[in-house]
Parts: structure tokens; C-alpha cells; sequence
């Protein structure tokens, strides 16, 4: 896992849970700058997680650009024939997917904090569920992010959170009879 200097631990660990649960390559966040024109990524997991974070890409670029711009999840599963898919920005972390999921990460009042992508997932590629769960996956962060840039240095940091996704994640996992 890998975040900035600035960013909470909780995103950080909220990124390990997602690329655990998606059972992916990678996970990352980006997220929004104040002028709404760029997104940088500021916490990953996985491949060319230390390559990415710290990239400022216009939010018009790439699939989390789309995802940022528009305020909806997209599934791309052939990143290759996708003219939105930034592959200078993936062969920078020496990492390029086949497959990209995004969601937006909306604040309570819909405003667009950042995205949520995963990349090169182990589910199932046919089904809403990836999605649904990523776009709530992706809520959380926001809740995440939002109570983060407004809590106390002097206050715990919110890593019990990520914590407690790994541990739900590990449990889920650990199913008796559950498919992998």
C-alpha cells in the first residue's frame, strides 16, 4: 500500500481492502483537485501503486477522468479498444491493465470528491454486482476522505476503518463452500 505523505492511513488501508475483495491487480484513488480540473492520485495498492501516486492527469483523461466527469461507475474490460483509456499514464507504473472499473466517490451532496478504480478485477465480469459494490465501496471512501480532511491532527486517524473492511474482506473469504 502506498498513500501520500498527506493523505489518512485509512485511505490507505481502504484501498488494500477493495484490491483484496476484487481480488485485482491494483486499486487506487484519485482524487479531485480544489480547482476541479485535475485528479491526483493519493493512495494505491498493487501494481505500480508506488509509480502511481503523487500523478496529477486533467480530469478530463482517462477511464477515472470519465468516471469523475460524468458521476457514474464505468466497467471497461478491454482497455485496448477504449479510445478514454490513458495507456501513457499505465505504462508510467510499468503496469497496463486489461480491464479498469471505476466509480465515483460522491460526498453527501453529490459532489464529486475523487474515483475509486480497480484494475484487472478476479470477478464476475457479467453481473451489476461489481459495480454496485464498488460504487458503494466508493462512497465510503468518500466518507472517508471527507472526515479526514475535516478531523483533528490531534484525533486518532481513522484507520480502524480500513482495518475493519480487511477484516470483513478476510471473513467473507474465508467462507465455508465460497467460491474463489
Amino acid at each position: 500500500m502506498t498513500s501520500a505523505p498527506d493523505v489518512d492511513v485509512a485511505l490507505g488501508r481502504c484501498v488494500e481492502a477493495t484490491r483484496a475483495l476484487f481480488g485485482a491487480a491494483a486499486c487506487s484513488i484519485a482524487l479531485v483537485h480544489d480547482d476541479g480540473a485535475t485528479l491526483e492520485f493519493v493512495a494505491a495498492d498493487g501494481a505500480g501503486a508506488d509509480e502511481i501516486v503523487g500523478v496529477t492527469i486533467p480530469v478530463s483523461r482517462g477511464i477515472a477522468g470519465w468516471a469523475a466527469m460524468s458521476g457514474q461507475p464505468i466497467a471497461v474490460r478491454d482497455v485496448h479498444a477504449d479510445p478514454r483509456f490513458a495507456r501513457d499514464v499505465a505504462e508510467s507504473t510499468h503496469y497496463v491493465p486489461t480491464a479498469i472499473y471505476a466509480a465515483p466517490m460522491l460526498d453527501a451532496e453529490g459532489e464529486v470528491l475523487g474515483v475509486a478504480s480497480v484494475l484487472d478485477p478476479v470477478v464476475d465480469e457479467t453481473s451489476d454486482w461489481t459495480l454496485n459494490v464498488l460504487g458503494t465501496i466508493a462512497g465510503l471512501m468518500a466518507l472517508v476522505t471527507t472526515a479526514s480532511a475535516g478531523a483533528d491532527p490531534s484525533a486518532p486517524p481513522l484507520a480502524r476503518l480500513g482495518s475493519d473492511v480487511l477484516r470483513l474482506v478476510a471473513s467473507w473469504q474465508a467462507e465455508p463452500g465460497r467460491a474463489e
